[in-house]
This record gives structure tokens, C-alpha cells and sequence, in this order.
């Protein structure tokens, strides 16, 4: 997403409309103005027209006109997935991430919007990837919402980041401490939990439309009073009796966010969980604030200043501050449009990101136009120039010849003193040939696992959901095999297969898959052998493998040859591979339904964790090494 000097961050929320707009000088943030717009719908109205005249009337009073605008999607809306991966060449990251990405997000992949946000793994040697995606359609919406208003959209992000985004720039905490951050939603709730460079998220189903149900049955009114009574109630001095009414809707909000912070606190053994950061217009409610402290006994802490961004004066600071509470997204938004944010996550269409860089940019197209003017003009005069310009330069390339001739006395005098040196340069060599190791041993051992996926196709899961229109229910695809750990032997420094020399000696490398147990392990077993043993050393291996030297020399004595005549004599990597063992496992896959419904027909989504018997196969692959020489 390119950045801008000014920006306006919009959250389109289920009942109203939240705009802030800052600026940036340098790493000072200042908010420069913001808005809220309720969305007003009539009964047995259309809501999406409602949403576009709400944009409208907000642009035309907030004078939005060309400034750019960065709007969200919120949590129920994207999917989100965590993965984690190995450190490996930076070269390499995006493909193997997409390939994660490929895996992991249900659907056809060319029909969405995707992107992702890397952070360091608790365990201090791997990669946290948070994968999101989202329907191309649901993007084109939020897109033809903007233009119909006038608004220039430029990034559509995810509101939890969004959130993030503001909290991790402008709230101080210590750093050794994890910040969880909940954002109570008119339609889900988002937990994003941070330490320093480390980031976790989750959403969840229970919302402030829950609460707002709660009211409707006390009440026994409609949604929308029920919804209107809700917002009044943040002027109420009765927070006992409004406590009481909600309390089922908000034992069950509790209840999920312990569990979440449970999980997270068991994946994170070392986390030191003692502030909570809420966000969202339902802390509103007299003695919530109070009532999430007591239950979840952490220190609650309410958005109602800034650490670090400037008001601009002419802003009514008070007023801005009371509803700071409720800005939390459209300020993170805001954030990400201006370069400052440190998730950059954007789910536009990247054809329609382009599109707007060439917007942008027109007066790149003038210029091409004024410059083919001048050449047209100049060719001219340059046309009745060349010959008088030729003969000077003959005249020039003389007195270089001259020169040269005079200078290779010179060169020979200075070839003389440095081929002594070089063979003392000859010696480093083997430092440079050894950097690839680690990474060719990871490159092809992944190589041949998607091989053998690819070659072996999906494979036909538990069935799972209800069907589709016809009743028909599908089963879960899954892949032949999945990798689980590769380890590497480790060494010491002042040993002679030191870092410098790892393939002096021989090595043998351990790594572990998990085969579901549907696609039958015995074969799946058996084919990932041929496809290791068949490994080809890679090419950041070439200058450390002892089995180089020679087929480089067939390669001189072959230049003829066809790239397969090569790819036989060329060596493979590994001199032995083998099955060690195999011990009974599962693999996990979440079955996301939407619109999943119970006995009585209403909808209840679903969103759980299911299991699959599997083998963990351990392999050993050897990588015969050699005496090398300093």
C-alpha cells in the first residue's frame, strides 16, 4: 500500500459510520479531524443504500474530496489463520508462504483477496505468519460503496489489525509485558494479544448484538430500540440493574475470552498477561469496564487518551476524547494510510490498486508526451550534426588507442604484484562456498514433499458439513503428507565441522511427516523415499558438495548435452535415505460453516477444530561430506 502525508481512516460499522483523519510529519502523528455518522435505515429499507448515503452525506460535510482513504473489513468477514514456519531465505519467504496460504485457506484461491503479517515465534527460532482472506466480491462492495459516495479508497485492511495498529503506535506499556486488546463489536468480538514484535489474534462469535438481544427480550421491544435503549443506557447512574440484565450475554463473553487467553497463555508459556486494553461503543454500558476487570482480573484500561498522536488545535480535544472509546479502528486505519503502522496488510484487488498508482501518476503521461515532442524536434537538428560529431570522435578513439598502449605497461606491472596474493586469496573460499546449506537442505527436502503432494493429488478426508443444494456432502481434501519438524545436527564453533566447514564430515539430517492415515502411509512412505533419494544438489550447494567436481568436468566434456542427459549425471544430495519409524498421530483442520443451523432452524455458525488419524513417519537423509582444506 503506498503511503500519504494525510489520510482518513474509515470504520463502517453495523450502526454507524467512524472517520478519523491524521497527518504525518516525520514520526509525528497529529488528528487533524473525525466524524460520526449514524446509519440511518428505514423501515423495510435497504441497508447497503442506506450505508452509501451515510458515506455521501459524510463526505460532503467533512470535505473528504481527493484525500485518501483506507477503510476495514471486520473480523467476521476475513478469514484468519496463524501458521508457522522455519527461518529461511528471505528470497524464498513469499513463495513459501503462499503455499501455506494455498493450504490453508478453504476455497477457490483465485476468487480471493489475501495478504499476511509476519511476526517473530514465541520460540524465538521460527516465523508467526497471520494469513488473512477474504471473498474478491466482499472487497468489491466496500469499493463500489466508496465511488458511488466519491471517496477516494485506497487500502481495505482488517479491522483487528487495524486496532493493533493503534495501540502498538500510541499506547505505552512495559515491553516485557503482554497487552491483550478486546474489541466488543456490534457482530464479533476481537482479541488480539502483543508482546514486543509478537502478535496473536482471534475472533469471536459473541457481540454487542448479543447484548442488544438481551435488551430485547427484557424489554420485549425491537432491535432497533432495543439497540437505541443500549446506547442510552452509557448515561444511566442504574449500572446494577443494566449489570443484570445483560449478565448471561456477558457470562458467555468472559467465558470465551478466558478460553482464548488460555490457549494463548499455554502456547506462550513465558507471557506476562496483566493489562487489558477495551475498545468499542458497548463499554459504554455503566460498570462494564468494571465488571470484565473483576472477572477476568486483569488491569482494564479505557481509550480515553493519547500517549504519543497530537490533537490539532482547532479540534475540540474533550469532545474527541470521550469518543476515542469508539475510534480505535478508523484511528489504526488512518495509521496504515499514512506509513506508520506496523502491519501493512491490504485486501484491495491489486488491479485496482494499479489502476490508482497510474491515477496518481498522469503527469508522468504529459511528460512522455512533451518528450516525444522534443525528439521529434531534436532529431532534426541531430540528424545535421552526426558528421561533424563523427569525425571529432575518430579523432578522439586515436588518442585512446594511444593511451591504451602506453597503460598495458602499467597493468602488466600491477598483475605482477597481486598474483602472488591471490593465491592467499584462494584460501577463504571455502567460507563463501559453505552459506547454503542450511537452506538447500530446506529447499529440497520441501521440494519433494510438494512433488509428492502434487503427483498424489488431494486426498479424500472426513466428510464434513451439511451438503450443499442437493444434500450432497462433500469430503475434506487433504494432502498426501505434511512436514512436521526437519532437524538439522548441530555443531561447535572449534570443531573441524564447524560452521565454516559443515560438510567436512558426514551429516545426517532427521525430519518427521505426518500422513494422514486415508492416504494410505505405506505408499505415501515409499514414493517420498524415490522423490529424496532422487534429490538433485541444489545450486547453493554446488561449491560445498564433493560429488560437484565432477560433473562439472562432464559438463566441459558434455556441451552438447540436453538438460535431461544432465539431470541424470548430475549428483543427488543425499548419499542414504531412510524410514527409521513410524508412530500413530493427527493431523487438525478447522470446519468453518457460517451458516450452520440448529433443531429449531436458527443460525448458529460453526467454527471448531476437528482431528484425523495420521503417521508420523522419521526419515534420516545423509549428506556425505569430505576433508576440506583451509
Amino acid at each position: 500500500m503506498h503511503t500519504f502525508p494525510v489520510c482518513w481512516g474509515l470504520d463502517i460499522g453495523h450502526t454507524s459510520i467512524k472517520a478519523v483523519k491524521l497527518s504525518r510529519q516525520g514520526t509525528q502523528v497529529t488528528v487533524l479531524g473525525y466524524a460520526i455518522e449514524p446509519i440511518a435505515v428505514p423501515e423495510g429499507g435497504d441497508r447497503e443504500e442506506s450505508v452509501v448515503s451515510a458515506l455521501t452525506a459524510l463526505g460532503v460535510r467533512e470535505e473528504f474530496k481527493d484525500t485518501p482513504v483506507v477503510a476495514a473489513l471486520s473480523g467476521r468477514q476475513v478469514f484468519s489463520r496463524t501458521v508457522n514456519i522455519p527461518i529461511i531465505n528471505p528470497k524464498n519467504l513469499d513463495r513459501m508462504v503462499e503455499l501455506e496460504a494455498q493450504q490453508q485457506i478453504p476455497g477457490d484461491f483465485s476468487e480471493i483477496e489475501w495478504g499476511y503479517h509476519m511476526s517473530p515465534a514465541a520460540d524465538g527460532a521460527s516465523k508467526d505468519v497471520a494469513l488473512f482472506a477474504v471473498k474478491r466480491d466482499l472487497t468489491q462492495e466496500v469499493m463500489v460503496k466508496c465511488r458511488r459516495a466519491g471517496l477516494n479508497l485506497v487500502g481495505i485492511s482488517v479491522s483487528s489489525l487495524a486496532l493493533y495498529n493503534f495501540v502498538r503506535f500510541d499506547q505505552v506499556f512495559p515491553e516485557d509485558e503482554t497487552v491483550v486488546i478486546l474489541d466488543v463489536g456490534a457482530e464479533n468480538t476481537d482479541i488480539v494479544c502483543y508482546q514486543g514484535e509478537t502478535l496473536w489474534m482471534r475472533t469471536l462469535a459473541v457481540s454487542g448484538n448479543d447484548i442488544t438481544k438481551a435488551f430485547m427480550k427484557k424489554f420485549k421491544v425491537s432491535f432497533d430500540e432495543a439497540e437505541l435503549l443500549k446506547r442510552q443506557a452509557g448515561d444511566s447512574k442504574q449500572a446494577d440493574r443494566i449489570i443484570k440484565v445483560i449478565e448471561s450475554s456477558l457470562t458467555e463473553l468472559t467465558s470465551e475470552v478466558q478460553r482464548s487467553l488460555g490457549f494463548y497463555k499455554s502456547q506462550n508459556a513465558s507471557a506476562k498477561l496483566d493489562n487489558l486494553v477495551i475498545s468499542g461503543s458497548t463499554f459504554r454500558l455503566p460498570g462494564l469496564p468494571e465488571y470484565m476487570a473483576e472477572r477476568l482480573r486483569y488491569t482494564v484500561n479505557i481509550l480515553e487518551d493519547l500517549d504519543k498522536i497530537q490533537v490539532t488545535a482547532g479540534l475540540e480535544r474533550d469532545h474527541f476524547m470521550h469518543d476515542l472509546q469508539s475510534l480505535g479502528v478508523a484511528m489504526g486505519l488512518a495509521l496504515q494510510g499514512t506509513g506508520v503502522a506496523l502491519a501493512n496488510v491490504d485486501l484491495m484487488p491489486s488491479s485496482q490498486q494499479l489502476q490508482r498508482v497510474l491515477a496518481t501518476k498522469r503527469w508522468a503521461g504529459l511528460a512522455i508526451v512533451a518528450a516525444i515532442g522534443a525528439v521529434l524536434v531534436l532529431d532534426h537538428l541531430v540528424v545535421g550534426s552526426v558528421a561533424a560529431e563523427n569525425a571529432k570522435l575518430i579523432g578522439k578513439i586515436q588518442d585512446s588507442h594511444k593511451q591504451n598502449t602506453s597503460r598495458q605497461a602499467v597493468s602488466r606491472d600491477a598483475l605482477g604484484e597481486v598474483a602472488p596474493k591471490a593465491k592467499d586469496l584462494k584460501s577463504f573460499e571455502v567460507y563463501g562456498a559453505q552459506q547454503g546449506v542450511t537452506a538447500g537442505i530446506y529447499q529440497s527436502v520441501i521440494a519433494a514433499i510438494e512433488d509428492l503432494n502434487r503427483t498424489r493429488g488431494a486426498v479424500a478426508g472426513p466428510l464434513d458439513g451439511k451438503g450443499d443444494d442437493k444434500g450432497d456432502v462433500k469430503p475434506t481434501p487433504l494432502q498426501a503428507a505434511y512436514l512436521r519438524t526437519l532437524a538439522l545436527p548441530s555443531f561447535a564453533v572449534d570443531e573441524p565441522s564447524g560452521p565454516f566447514r559443515p560438510l567436512a564430515t558426514t551429516r545426517k539430517l532427521t525430519l518427521v511427516v505426518s500422513i494422514p492415515v486415508v492416504a494410505v502411509p505405506g505408499e505415501v512412505t515409499r514414493d517420498l523415499l524415490v522423490l529424496l533419494k532422487a534429490a538433485p544438489v541444489p545450486e547453493s550447494l554446488a561449491a560445498a558438495h564433493p560429488g560437484m567436481e565432477a560433473f562439472r568436468t562432464w559438463q566441459a566434456q558434455n556441451p552438447t548435452a540436453t538438460p535431461e542427459e544432465s539431470a541424470k549425471q548430475r549428483p543427488r544430495l543425499f548419499s542414504e535415505v531412510q524410514a527409521v519409524s513410524d508412530s500413530a498421530g493427527e493431523e487438525s483442520y478447522y470446519y468453518i460453516d457460517k451458516a450452520a443451523t440448529d433443531a429449531k432452524g436458527d443460525i448458529v455458525p460453526v467454527e471448531e477444530e476437528r482431528r484425523v488419524p495420521s503417521k508420523l513417519v522419521t526419515l534420516t537423509c545423509t549428506l556425505k561430506g569430505q576433508e576440506a582444506t583451509l
